[in-house]
Formats: structure tokens, C-alpha cells, sequence
């Protein structure tokens, strides 16, 4: 299996985008965010995605250089329409948005509809984070709804309705980004590109039975990935069905309510500043006293330490930083081929 890079990754990266007619600064936001995604260990929003971005480029599902505008607005709030540009472009724009909103009237909430896919939802809310914001982010599939099972049903019904929340830290910030499915849909395609089993408990087949096949997610009539919660995946479900509308139905994209339709992703965001509260030196103090006393906690039986939520992503990424990102020998083809149709030609990598 091909490593790469960071740099040498990005480089690659932006070439195939660049390709698709992207304008330039557009291309660098997208090859960025697909890289960055590599980089935190996910690689279910990396550079596995490009085939499905040029093939939708292609088919005028994602629209190059379309400009994001603004349909109503107010003081701390605003509705954007992207044009059906790709999702990384948008997205920016909105959180930019709110977080000027914020630190004018110490929140601002942005709702997104038309855009492509986003990436990784808390690449967004960490940039909010780091400019000393606290974040809420959701998106869903602009209506369209197929992946995952309702809690008790036997076939995809919603996305996989991704929420994420950052703030800063004593350190650095902290950020929970998590599907409201068991699994991404990203993931499941890694191990059906890697010939792999999925674990038990993320996916059922068609017939509603569990599965470890991850080609039953794309049979025809296609199985589902399960709400996140085993037993208790009620409670994944109800925060899945809560993203959708605060997605959807807000935005006026629509909540889950088909598997045919224009695939994209509705957004909401929802930026605070922290200093129209309190002193921001006193919040990150009361986050770090909870910090440290959350650490405290005695390892159970096979952990080695506390960790808060975003650390194994800044972990994976210092770690990829020093040592390349892995890229399995499936989705190396799929891009190499992918690009080549595009006329961009892509040596191999200089380790295997």
C-alpha cells in the first residue's frame, strides 16, 4: 500500500480537483479539507472521495465555481443557497459567516441548502474553536435518506446525520464529531475496498438481518447501517432524526424522504462568542479544572488513559504528519484511474 506525504498527498490531490474546472482557490479549500480528513485518521472523507466528486462534477451534480447566496437574512442569522458547489467551498463560506455574526452579536446562526457533499463536519467547527468560538454543525442528505434504519426498522430510512460540537481548550480545542449512525458511510466503502469484514453491529442486509458483508450496503435492493447505540439505539436515532430537521427543515432542503433526488448536504451551523459572556481566559479555566479532573478517573482494565473527545485525531495527525498516510491499494487505484481520465498523470509514490 502506496504512503504518502502530507504535502506529496495534497499535491496530488489538487491536481485531480483542479482538473474538474475548479477555480483555484476553490481547489486549494477542497484538496485541503480532503487531505486534512487523511491526516485526522478519517480517511472515509480523504482522497477516497475524489472519484465520486468527479463523477459528479461530471454528471452536473457538483458545480464548479458556483457562487454561494444569500437568500434572507438577519442581524444573527442568515439561510445560503450554494448553488450545488461543492460541499468544502460552501461550508467555509457559512461558517465564516456565523462566525462574523458572533462576534458582532455574540452568536450567529447559519443555515445552508444546495451544496455538495461537505467532508468532515468538524473540520468546521474546529475552525470555529480556533478562532475562539464554541460551534454547533449538523447536516443531512438534502432529503435524501436511504443509509440508515430507524430504530426497530429493517431498512435506511435516514442519513447518517452527522452533529458536531468544538470549543476552545486549555490546550487545544476540543471536538466531538460524530455520525448519529453506528459508522460513517465512508467507513463501510474502506472496508469494501479493502476486502474487509465490517464489525458486527453496524450493518443489516436488505431482508433487515445483521451483516458483516459490506457489499450489502450497495446490493440492489441496498441493506442499512444501524443508529449508533446497540440496545440503546434509540438514542441515536432521536439525535439523528433532530439533525435532519435542524438540516433539512430549516434550511428548506428537506429532511430524509427518499433514496432518489439530488445527493448533497443541507448545514447548520451555530457559532458563539464566547467573550459576550465571560472573559474568555475564565471559561478555558473552568475547562480546564473539568479537564483535569475528568482525566483523573482510574483506567479501566485495558486503557492506558483519559483521553477528551477530538485528542486521537490530533494524536493520528502528528503521528501521519512524521510517518505519511497509508492509502489502501483500492482507493490508490481509484484515484490514479480517476485522474488519468481527467489527463493528470500520478507517479507512484516513493514508498510502498
Amino acid at each position: 500500500m502506496p504512503t504518502l506525504a502530507f504535502e506529496e498527498l495534497r499535491a496530488l490531490a489538487l491536481k485531480a480537483v483542479a482538473a474538474c474546472g475548479c477555480p483555484p482557490d476553490e481547489a486549494e479549500m477542497i484538496a485541503d479539507s480532503l487531505v486534512r480528513s487523511n491526516l485526522a485518521g478519517h480517511d472515509s472523507h480523504g482522497l477516497i472521495r475524489i472519484e465520486q466528486y468527479v463523477q459528479m462534477v461530471q454528471s452536473g451534480a457538483i458545480v464548479p465555481g458556483a457562487p454561494t447566496t444569500v437568500v434572507r437574512e438577519t442581524p444573527c442569522a442568515a439561510l445560503l443557497d450554494g448553488g450545488w458547489n461543492f460541499g468544502q467551498v460552501v461550508g467555509r463560506r457559512a461558517l465564516e459567516l456565523a462566525i462574523r455574526k458572533a462576534r458582532e452579536y455574540g452568536t450567529g446562526t447559519v443555515s445552508v441548502r444546495n451544496s455538495n457533499h461537505l467532508g468532515r463536519l468538524g473540520e468546521y467547527t474546529l475552525l470555529a474553536a480556533e478562532a475562539g468560538m464554541i460551534c454547533i454543525g449538523t447536516v443531512n442528505n438534502h432529503g435524501r435518506g436511504n443509509l440508515v434504519a430507524p430504530f426497530g426498522g429493517s431498512d435506511g430510512r435516514l442519513a447518517t446525520n452527522p452533529i458536531s460540537f468544538a470549543c476552545p481548550g486549555p490546550e487545544r480545542p476540543i471536538v466531538v464529531d460524530i455520525t448519529t449512525s453506528v459508522v460513517a458511510e465512508g467507513k463501510v466503502r474502506l472496508k469494501r475496498n479493502a476486502g474487509q469484514p465490517a464489525p458486527e453491529g453496524w450493518l443489516i442486509d436488505n431482508q433487515g438481518r445483521p451483516t458483516t458483508d459490506p457489499n450489502d450496503l450497495y446490493a440492489t435492493p441496498r441493506g442499512a447501517i444501524l443508529p449508533f447505540g446497540g440496545d440503546v439505539g434509540h438514542k441515536g436515532f432521536a439525535l439523528g432524526v433532530m439533525v435532519d430537521i435542524l438540516s433539512g427543515a430549516l434550511s428548506g432542503a428537506g429532511c430524509s424522504q427518499s433514496a432518489t433526488g439530488r445527493l448533497g448536504n443541507a448545514m447548520f451551523f451555530m457559532v458563539l462568542d464566547i467573550e459576550k459572556f465571560l472573559p474568555k481566559e475564565e471559561f478555558l479555566e473552568h475547562v480546564a479544572v473539568f479537564e483535569e479532573y475528568v482525566r483523573a478517573s482510574p483506567p479501566a482494565p485495558g486503557f492506558q488513559e483519559i483521553l477528551m473527545p477530538g485528542e486521537p485525531e490530533f494524536r493520528t495527525e502528528e503521528r501521519r504528519r512524521r510517518e505519511g498516510v497509508v492509502i489502501d491499494d483500492e482507493t490508490w487505484r481509484q484515484f490514479v484511474d480517476c485522474a488519468r481520465g481527467l489527463g493528470v498523470e500520478i507517479e507512484a509514490p516513493a514508498r510502498q
